[in-house]
């Protein structure tokens, strides 16, 4: 499959990183519930969720919202086609299933990547301005749970940060850069919005930079050691219905967990509604 296509809902995937070396990064890898709200039936497949980002975006001649030219994801060229982001609207929901549990622990455990773009005060030089704007993202409720059935809010969260996947690039190709290096989809983001202010391109990729040679994908992570649970299956997002024209759609691009707190499979939801019941039938059977 080439670089152009990597989107996956079979999970966990490889993707490869500087070197030889490879992680396998978990994602959402199904679609539990989804109502579009006020959404704009252009961006309405809540399946354009699922799996890893696309390497480019605008490059599906086949996908809705296509104009012919393609970019690699970047902060300053977000994704923007129907088949790399599902927008939520005003009392609208997405529900995602996890491929596998995030073990909450200290940190941040949960990744969301969603179309935010950093504003170019200089284009084609990917200079931001100061402070750095963005365009995209957004705000929503969001609530976890490790069955599908108890659900812990996390309150309205407010997504701004934008998504790198080949650092060391010029931030508009129109293909990826051969012999090319990844950012890390499952390594939370370690800078904050303010970080771009003003910055240049160099000093945007740095805003990224984990460790030397390691990057984050970016996204805004999570933090859920607040809702009381061990281990996190399943991600909800919803936007209330209100009078604020501001923030009233939401775009997610993709959901990862931390390399670092990726626990077991998830069931399929069906499995935890019948769980209690194999229980009751164990019961029974031993005369309890």
């Amino acid at each position: 499959m080439s670089l152009s296509r990597l989107r996956f809902c079979a999970l966990p995937v490889s993707i490869f990183l500087s070197g030889a070396t490879a992680h396998a990064i978990s994602y959402a890898s199904r679609v539990i519930s989804y109502t579009p709200g006020t959404a704009n039936p252009t961006w309405s497949n809540p399946s354009a969720s699922l799996g890893a980002a696309s390497a480019l975006t605008g490059e599906n001649a086949s996908a809705s919202n296509y104009f012919g030219f393609p970019n690699i994801l970047s902060p300053f060229s977000p994704a923007y086609q129907g088949d790399e982001i599902v927008q939520i609207g005003e009392g609208g929901q997405l529900t995602l299933g996890l491929s596998n549990f995030a073990l909450v622990g200290a940190g941040k455990e949960i990744g969301v990547y969603t179309n935010v773009g950093l504003i170019d005060a200089d284009y084609p030089n990917a200079v931001n301005t100061s402070p750095a704007t963005r365009f995209g993202g957004g705000s929503a409720n969001l609530s976890v749970s490790a069955d599908n059935i108890t659900w812990k809010s996390l309150g309205s969260i407010t997504f701004d940060m934008p998504s790198l996947f080949f650092p060391n690039t010029s931030p508009y190709l129109t293909s990826p850069p051969p012999g090319p290096t990844f950012a890390n989809f499952g390594l939370p983001m370690p800078s904050p919005f303010s970080c771009f202010d003003g910055q240049d391109w160099t000093n945007t990729q740095n805003c990224f930079q984990v460790s030397p040679n390691i990057w984050s994908a970016g996204g805004n992570w999570l933090d859920l050691s607040s809702t009381g649970l061990s281990q996190v299956g399943f991600i909800r997002f919803d936007i209330p219905v209100d009078a604020n024209p501001i923030n009233n759609v939401l775009s997610i691009d993709t959901i990862a967990i931390n390399n670092a707190d990726v626990g077991a499979a998830v069931p399929e939801p069906t499995t935890f509604i019948l769980m209690p019941v194999a229980a009751l039938l164990l019961a029974r059977r031993r005369g309890c």
